[in-house]
């Protein structure tokens, strides 16, 4: 690939093309689909098939990680096949690096740079420069994205929620990996499903998932599962509140004696009618609330008051260092009082350190989790050990 340059690939692809391929284009009369919003057409009518940034291509893409000749369509036997020219930054097949001379299928999905095009059958330029981009990994990741949403890819990670007074465990919050490129964490993974507009719908795949590991473990561990916010618009549509009631019933309905508790980012919604019915459903379902990250931003106190919740968990930016800051403790002591006269339990979240775990013992936290307990790891791990605790 990297031996030619992009004109003496061009003039390779231009020489001796045979009658032949003409009428193998006319006849399968392939086109390519552009991925993004304008969902453009571009019917492949003749070969070479040059695509690329500058007005001379056959198909000609304005976006600046595609190179100003990029890749070409060719014929070879009875096959459509797709070369890359030298492109600064690649070309994908289906997520994986292009091998020049790669046939074309039904449904294949191509990246020019950072662009998504489809290759399917019909039914019945500027000269700025070519923006090198670490786009190899990001068009893998859209490529193999599917997988994560059919299950194959994900793997649910533990991480030990401790008792203060004993430091026993008493359950697990979980935590989606993959063994997927460029999607192995969470941050990856709803990065892109927001792309694809599939984050509420991977969220109910990562809380599925945890729960078939969960059932490794004993059933005496209470199971910490995530939202994304995407599932808890505001104001609500019916369509995601059904979504989200549906899935939460179809997992009390398949782990009945499995202990739950469902976190909500505490500034996820602004809807307290929202919040009191999510909690009436939770109660139906014998499912416990916590309002995650609290304290993150601006302490949501009306939330608290009106739609108080089951477990608060304390943001890990406000417990680490607790101990060395009067202030913050004497700002954290107020708001655990008042999530106890409301009945809720405190957790604190990001305990790395003894001293810390002293203080949020002293202010008045039942529970905590963070590195001091243990890091997240597979179910396994965990299951080896008669007490989680390392």
């Amino acid at each position: 690939m990297h031996g030619n340059s992009e004109s003496d690939l061009l003039n390779d692809c231009y020489s001796d093309r045979p009658e032949g391929d003409a009428v193998f284009i006319r006849q399968k009369q392939w086109q390519l689909t552009s991925q993004s919003v304008s969902g453009e057409v571009t019917p492949v009518t003749h070969v070479p098939f040059t695509i690329g940034r500058e007005s001379d291509n056959s198909l000609s893409i304005r976006h600046s990680t595609v190179s100003g000749h990029h890749a070409v369509l060719l014929v070879e036997g009875q096959h459509l096949v797709l070369r890359d020219l030298n492109s600064t930054n690649g070309t994908l097949l289906n997520g994986c690096p292009l091998k020049n001379g790669s046939t074309l299928r039904e449904g294949d999905i191509l990246h020019f740079g950072s662009v998504m095009y489809t290759i399917g059958q019909q039914s019945g330029c500027d000269q700025e420069p070519t923006t090198p981009s670490d786009i190899l990994a990001e068009a893998v990741a859209h490529g193999q994205f599917d997988r994560l949403l059919n299950s194959s890819a994900l793997r649910p990670y533990f991480q030990p929620v401790v008792r203060l007074e004993d430091g026993r465990c008493v359950g697990y919050e979980v935590l989606s990996r993959s063994t997927l490129c460029g999607l192995e964490t969470p941050d990856k993974m709803f990065r892109v499903a927001a792309q694809h507009t599939s984050e509420a719908a991977l969220s109910r795949v990562c809380r599925l998932e945890g729960l078939k590991a969960a059932t490794g473990l004993s059933s005496s561990f209470t199971i910490f599962l995530n939202t994304h916010p995407a599932e808890l618009p505001s104001p609500c549509t019916t369509l995601a509140w059904n979504e989200l009631t549906e899935s939460l019933g179809d997992l009390r309905q398949r782990f009945p004696e499995i202990p739950l508790v469902l976190e909500v980012h505490e500034s996820a919604t602004s809807s307290l009618a929202f919040l009191t019915m999510l909690r009436d459903v939770l109660r139906d379902l014998n499912i416990q609330l916590a309002y995650d990250d609290f304290g993150a931003g601006q302490a949501r106190l009306a939330e608290l008051v009106e739609v108080s919740p089951d477990i608060l968990k304390f943001d890990i930016a406000i417990i680490q260092g607790l101990a060395e800051s009067q202030q913050r403790r004497n700002m954290v002591d107020g708001l655990v009082k008042v999530a106890r006269d409301l009945g809720a339990v405190c957790l604190a979240e990001g305990v790395e350190t003894v001293n810390d775990t002293e203080a949020c013992m002293e202010l008045g936290f039942m529970l905590a989790q963070g590195y001091l307990f243990g890091r997240a790891e597979p179910v396994t791990r965990w299951k080896s050990l008669e007490d989680p605790l390392p």
